[in-house]
């Protein structure tokens, strides 16, 4: 799916999980971007910039191919547009695409700025929604999530590190640890390591959380990429770490000495917006009406492991298939739900501080 199964990162330095560091920094820092040329097709297309590889190709089953079935309107894939891009789209008045798949945490900068057509929910049935799935300017359309990963030649699935506390004590659990190198979401298992209880995670506390991360800096290996969250577990050069699970079901089904668990992960999800002055509005919110279908969403959970925000969509599915869901009733029960709306007010500070933090 996007960064998390198959695509590079433009927070630290290639494109990732997804553009939102890039994105919000060139709009926050007040940098610009050209707005991104896109050839328009016919009127019986629409155009909808997504992730690509995976991702795409489980869209394509389960949203474009039937809102085609539906419509006789063809989708047409194009490369994800990142939070920059966007806004200098909808500045120009040059909004030449229907809707957009994005990173749900670029999503509410996006609202928050007022780039976003409201949905409207007249035409895309709301209550089918998870009431924190439907936003007023974007949907969320499917959950991953950040889970922990341990090298099996290391560790087993008994003596493990047992949570986030355990994974920042390096003294009882002695291996070499891995993190994200940027501050969503690390800073997360990093609250929640020094014992912050879930229900009170936000506001972050960041005092706590960076003295949770000075524990194991001696023992730290930092990622940059998905494929390189994985590639330390696997190959050993780090015991236990966190990734994103869609970058583990891969190998861990290939017999790679890799395992990994949902508890206490975090989830993080993409979503669907439609850019201010869509040309034709009342399409798009139909196309997203289509995505919150149960059945289209129990038919992308079954092309991707990653869980629908439509509740009925799991009745759909069977045993073999929930088990791989982050957001599944068993997989679910001790996950976090990343706030993207704090992110999004706090974002500026947050970075700052974790970027002087790295060089301290």
């Amino acid at each position: 799916m996007s960064e998390r199964i198959s695509r590079p990162s433009p927070f630290a330095g290639g494109i990732s999980r997804r553009g939102f560091l890039a994105g919000t920094a060139a709009v926050t820092l007040g940098g610009s971007i050209g707005a991104p040329s896109i050839v328009r097709a016919a009127s019986d297309t629409m155009t909808v910039p997504n992730s690509g590889g995976a991702l795409e190709e489980a869209y394509k089953v389960a949203y474009f191919d039937t809102f085609t079935a539906k419509t006789g309107v063809k989708i047409l894939g194009a490369p994800y547009m990142d939070t920059a891009r966007i806004k200098a789209m909808v500045n120009a008045n040059a909004v030449d695409v229907d809707a957009v798949n994005i990173d749900f945490a670029e999503a509410a900068v996006l609202a928050k700025l007022g780039l976003l057509e409201p949905i409207d929910y007249d035409i895309v049935p709301r209550k089918a929604l998870e009431p924190w799935a439907a936003n007023d300017h974007y949907i969320v359309s499917d959950v991953a999530a950040l889970v922990m990963g341990w090298n099996t030649q290391t560790f087993t699935p008994e003596n493990r590190p047992k949570g986030w506390v355990e994974f920042f004590d390096a003294a009882t659990k002695p291996g070499q640890r891995s993190l994200w190198k940027l501050a969503p979401q690390t800073l997360e298992v990093a609250a929640l390591g020094a014992g912050v209880p879930a229900d009170k995670l936000y506001p972050l506390d960041l005092d706590a959380a960076f003295a949770t991360l000075d524990k194991i800096k001696p023992n730290l290996t930092w990622w940059t990429s998905g494929a390189q969250s994985a590639q330390l577990l696997t190959s050993g050069e780090v015991d236990v770490g966190t990734a994103w699970n869609g970058r583990l079901f891969e190998p861990k089904n290939d017999g790679a000495s890799i395992d990994y668990t949902f508890d206490q992960s975090v989830f993080t999800c993409d979503a669907f917006v439609v850019p201010k002055g869509v040309k034709d509005k009342k399409r798009a919110m139909e196309f997203l009406a289509n995505l919150v279908e149960a059945k289209n969403q129990a038919a992308f959970a079954q092309h991707i492991p990653y869980g629908p925000t439509v509740p009925a969509a799991f009745e759909l599915l069977d045993a073999k298939t929930l088990a791989l869901l982050p957001n599944s009733p068993e997989n679910g029960k001790t996950a976090v739900l990343q706030n993207v709306q704090y992110w999004a007010d706090n974002g500026d500070e947050l970075f700052g501080r974790f970027n002087k933090w790295l060089v301290g």
